[in-house]
């Protein structure tokens, strides 16, 4: 098995949003069957530990992955982190029967076969949802009777062109995803990224249909799509699935980013200047990291964990912790990146499972989701990030870019109500500590109070002007801010579809499409 290794190569340059990824590909010839050194269309990272037994129907759906060979195929860079049930015996087992398929078919080490552009495979035989692509005992999550296809067998189903690279990394301290995933990003060689958990599936064509769209749409940076739960059937988890299925636009994804995660990052193909746009500062070892593991140390500061192997930076960070997942999305539209979603049937099989780390881990805890979107409520960029500006003119605000209403209402009910402004509270009171908006961090937390006020509201009571007339005159008159022209946000804390309907249709003003009115939960 591989260990990671340090790019040799300088970063690619970054290039202008809309502008073709197809020249940072090496293009074949186009005669017939020529073998050729390329970099394939897409490359897909894998993170994985201890993911037996649904490992290899995972790796096998990615191998067979259809639609690309034309273009350099696909491959499949999967950073095993120190699994110890069987994962990373099956993973050397599987990429030496790879190696000796192609050594029997002559092909050296670093090249593959490619088919001329009419020669690609056509779509498998599939109903509209390409579930006809797996057999119905391949959707079970009950892991003491699922029996996994031996390896034999996943690499029958590769598809030509398509490669796996299988790397090893060791984590230091609490976390190692975000490591596997920059150590795997950091080999990666095609101009589009992707993304695969080491438990789930995809369809057939889903990564050509990522790419497709991300041609046809220019302007997007990452294209992701409807996500299809398999395994375990669970009501709460199948309603949060089709309300994420129906932000389907760029627009509506940005905005919502609020409510929940607006799509499985797993499920998107990206574009690698877009990930180099995320990446953050570099490593000790001067190498790109796009994605943050964020968890406190020993003595409570924050750290980032992805970074580098031999254990988090030395520099705290600035945020919480919470899941990579949503930290990726909130930095993401922080940056003024685009995301798609493809139209059609879902191209990512999401496997559901009691113990999956969604439903178990600390991090994915609603008090630690809600900190993550109150910290970028508040960060440059979001809507709120103005909030906060002890002078109360909005001048300093302004002066360094985050400009905004200076003073945010919280409209909801109950524990929800308060939860969210005691978290928005904190965020902005951590927000004007690093700006030097306070003197201390006592001051922040009395400013904060003041400018964050949270309003019982029932969705469905009728709420007219002159009640928010008086409402705003409060929040200003706390604030400190005797410009009754002062802009105040709104932000509205229901988590149920249900009850932002009610909001939309009885809050007089209510304008979803602008800066000032928000859904959180």
């Amino acid at each position: 098995m591989s260990a990671p290794e340090e790019r040799s190569e300088a970063p690619e340059p970054k290039r202008q949003r809309g502008a073709s990824d197809a020249d940072a590909s090496v293009t074949p010839p186009a005669d017939s069957g020529v073998e050729v050194e390329t970099a394939p269309a897409v490359s897909v990272i894998m993170p994985c530990r201890n993911a037996m037994p649904w490992l290899p129907d995972c790796v096998a759906s990615v191998l067979a992955q259809e639609g690309l060979e034309a273009d350099g195929g696909l491959e499949l860079i999967v950073a095993d982190d120190a699994s110890t049930d069987g994962s990373t015996e099956w993973l050397a087992a599987c990429e030496a029967a790879l190696r000796a398929a192609d050594a029997r078919r002559d092909l050296p080490p670093g090249r593959r076969r490619v088919p001329p552009a009419d020669a690609s495979s056509a779509p498998a035989a599939a109903d509209e949802d390409g579930d006809s692509a797996f057999p119905p005992d391949r959707f079970a999550w009950e892991p003491e009777t699922f029996e996994p296809p031996s390896v034999d067998a996943v690499v029958s189903r590769r598809a030509p062109g398509n490669a796996l690279l299988v790397l090893s990394v060791q984590t230091r301290g609490p976390s190692g995803q975000g490591l596997a995933l920059n150590a795997a990003y950091r080999r990666a060689r095609a101009p589009l990224v992707g993304e695969m958990e080491s438990d789930d599936l995809r369809p057939p064509r889903a990564f050509a249909t990522l790419r497709d769209a991300l041609t046809e749409n220019p302007d997007w940076d990452g294209a992701t799509s409807a996500v299809k739960l398999v395994g375990w059937d669970r009501p709460g988890m199948a309603r949060w699935i089709e309300w994420q299925n129906a932000a389907n636009t760029p627009r509506r994804m940005a905005r919502e980013r609020f409510v929940e995660i607006p799509a499985l990052r797993a499920s998107g193909l990206f574009r690698r200047r877009a990930m180099e746009a995320l990446a953050t500062a570099a490593s000790s070892s001067g190498r790109s990291a796009p994605y943050r593991d964020l968890w406190p140390d020993e003595n409570g500061r924050v750290r980032d964990y992805a970074r580098s192997e031999s254990g988090p930076e030395s520099e705290p960070e600035e945020a919480g912790w919470w899941p990579v997942d949503a930290d990726f999305w909130h930095r993401w539209f922080a940056e003024g990146l685009v995301a798609g979603k493809t139209s059609g049937a879902p191209l990512y099989y999401w496997r559901q499972y009691p113990s999956q780390s969604t439903r178990t881990h600390a991090r994915c805890s609603l008090e630690r989701l809600r900190e993550c979107k109150a910290h970028f409520l508040v960060a440059r960029g979001g809507p709120a990030a103005g909030v906060g500006d002890a002078r109360g003119d909005g001048a300093r605000a302004a002066a360094e870019g985050v400009a905004g209403p200076a003073v945010a209402q919280v409209w909801g009910t109950g524990e929800t109500l308060r939860a969210w402004v005691d978290a928005l509270r904190g965020a902005v009171a951590a927000a004007a500590v690093r700006r030097g908006w306070a003197e201390d961090a006592e001051a922040a937390r009395a400013a904060a109070a003041r400018r964050v006020r949270g309003v019982e509201y029932k969705p469905g009571a009728p709420v007219g002007w002159k009640r928010l007339r008086e409402e705003d005159a409060a929040s200003r008159a706390e604030g400190g801010l005797s410009d009754e022209n002062e802009r105040v946000l709104r932000l509205f804390a229901f988590g149920m579809e249900k009850a932002r309907g009610k909001v939309r249709a009885t809050f007089t003003g209510f304008d979803e499409e602008g800066d000032e009115h928000w859904f959180v939960a």
